[in-house]
Order: C-alpha cells, then sequence, then structure tokens
C-alpha cells in the first residue's frame, strides 16, 4: 500500500513538473512573441538593430527548447520578420534551414516552401513563386498546405489579373482534387476535396457545377454528419449567383425539414420570408 502510495505521488509530482515546465515555456514564448508582434506591427519603422535583438532572442528560445513544437513557431516568426522588412534572402535561407532541420514533418517542410514562395511572390517573381506551390503539391499534396495549393495557384493567378492562366489553373486544381476524392469517396479526404471543387466551381463562375459538387457531398456524407451548412451553401448560391429564388426556397426548406434543429434554421426562415 505505501509502496503504490509512493509511486503515485511520485508520478503526480512528475506530471506537476512536466506541466510547470510547459507553462514556463509558454511564458517565455508569450514574452518573446510580443516583442516579434511589435516589429510586425510597423516593419518599415523598425530599425535593423531592433531586428536583430528581436531574431536573436527567438533564436536563443528555439535552441533553449529545441523538443518543444514553440521552437518552431519561434523560427517561422523569425522568416516572418525578415519577409515584413523585405530581407527576402534571408527570409529563404530561414525556411530552407527550417526545412532541413524539421525535414521529417511534411506540415511543417509544406509550411517552409509556402513561405519561401511567398517570399518570391512579394517580389513580383511569379515563376519563381509558382515553382515553389508546385513543389508542395508534389511532394507533400495531403498536408494542409499541400491541399490548399492547387486552388491558391489559381487565386495567385486571378491576383494578377491573368484571366487565362486562372481558368488553366482552376480546371488543373479541379482535375487534382478529383483524383484524390475518387481514391476513397467515403474517406475525410474525399469530402475535404469536394469542399474544395466546390470553391474551384465558384472561383470560375461556374455556379451549376459548385452546387453538383455540394449535392455530391451531401450524397456521400449525410449519414455521417450534418449537411445544414451545406445545404445553405447551396440555397446563397441559387439566390444570390443564380437569382433563382424557387431553387433557393425548395432547398431552405429541405434544410428545414431534414435539421429542423440546425443553428441555421432561423436563418432558413428569414431566407424563405424573402
Amino acid at each position: 500500500m505505501k509502496r503504490a502510495l509512493f509511486c503515485l505521488i511520485l508520478a503526480v509530482s512528475f506530471l506537476s513538473g512536466c506541466m510547470q515546465d510547459q507553462y514556463a515555456i509558454e511564458r517565455d514564448y508569450w514574452k518573446v512573441n510580443k516583442q516579434a508582434q511589435a516589429v510586425f506591427k510597423n516593419p518599415v519603422a523598425t530599425p535593423s538593430n531592433e531586428v536583430e535583438r528581436v531574431v536573436t532572442l527567438l533564436e536563443n528560445f528555439a535552441a533553449k527548447y529545441p523538443q518543444n513544437t514553440l521552437a518552431v513557431r519561434a523560427h517561422f516568426l523569425v522568416g516572418k520578420i525578415y519577409l515584413a522588412k523585405s530581407m527576402h534572402n534571408e527570409a529563404r535561407e530561414k525556411f530552407a534551414s527550417i526545412a532541413k532541420e524539421y525535414s521529417q514533418s511534411a506540415i511543417v517542410v509544406s509550411e517552409a516552401i509556402f513561405l519561401t514562395g511567398s517570399a518570391y511572390q512579394l517580389q513580383n517573381n511569379a515563376d519563381a513563386a509558382i515553382a515553389q506551390y508546385r513543389m508542395i503539391i508534389s511532394k507533400y499534396p495531403l498536408s494542409p498546405r499541400g491541399l490548399q495549393m492547387p486552388k491558391y495557384i489559381a487565386q495567385y493567378y486571378a491576383s494578377r489579373h491573368e484571366p487565362v492562366k486562372m481558368q488553366e489553373a482552376y480546371k488543373e486544381a479541379i482535375s487534382h482534387y478529383e483524383g484524390l476524392a475518387n481514391k476513397d469517396m467515403s474517406s475525410a479526404l474525399a469530402l475535404r476535396s469536394y469542399s474544395l471543387i466546390a470553391e474551384c466551381y465558384g472561383g470560375l463562375k461556374d455556379w451549376n457545377n459548385s452546387i453538383a459538387a455540394l449535392e455530391a457531398i451531401i450524397l456521400s456524407f449525410k449519414d455521417r454528419a450534418p449537411m445544414d451548412g451545406v445545404l445553405l451553401n447551396i440555397a446563397v448560391i441559387y439566390r444570390r449567383e443564380l437569382r433563382d429564388t424557387q431553387k433557393a426556397k425548395e432547398t431552405l426548406q429541405r434544410l428545414l425539414n431534414d435539421y429542423p434543429d440546425s443553428r441555421y434554421a432561423k436563418a432558413a426562415q428569414e431566407l424563405l420570408k424573402r
């Protein structure tokens, strides 16, 4: 009994120590992050020596707690400070260093590559930026950044007022997402892919196909997750984009019939009155 009690006390003490250590680490990170945010608020007016001081603080924090996830954030903050100061070469070097140090993490590496592309984008070097974004699609297609990249490329072309390249990129993105979804139509990946397909068709102003993608989500996932939000999106497309009031009302009524307790029920009822 005494031995069991001793083991319990030891375990509680260990956990308490771990919690205190994590709290101390988070407190230290809060302090350095606060100073980094001060740079972001007015990067142009922040003198070089202040940038160097904050960068050193962040690097020291990461070196002190290399196994903590906050170390990764500190490293990224350094690169983002360089971006904010238009120190693009320094930013790319930092992101390359992060990718090398955390080479086993698809999430970290894909984010580092994305920010490398962002550095080129800020310099208006579209070809170099796109090359980085395509690298993410090729090497880390299922990472959070990897899933976003095909659509992001199309949006990037749209921001550059290049409609032909934008349309080509959206079509390429749709094909890419369809390929991911078709691997397993019942998977969470398929759900995310069809959501992105709907968004891509929206980018093309092809609202009928956007609705078709949303209906595919309902067909495949209605037995596993509420589809009231999807139905509301469809109704909004009918009303705002296609100007089809009748279809919008039918979809809203469908939402109320299938999900009478939905958090969107009140909004649906209000829209039905219009």
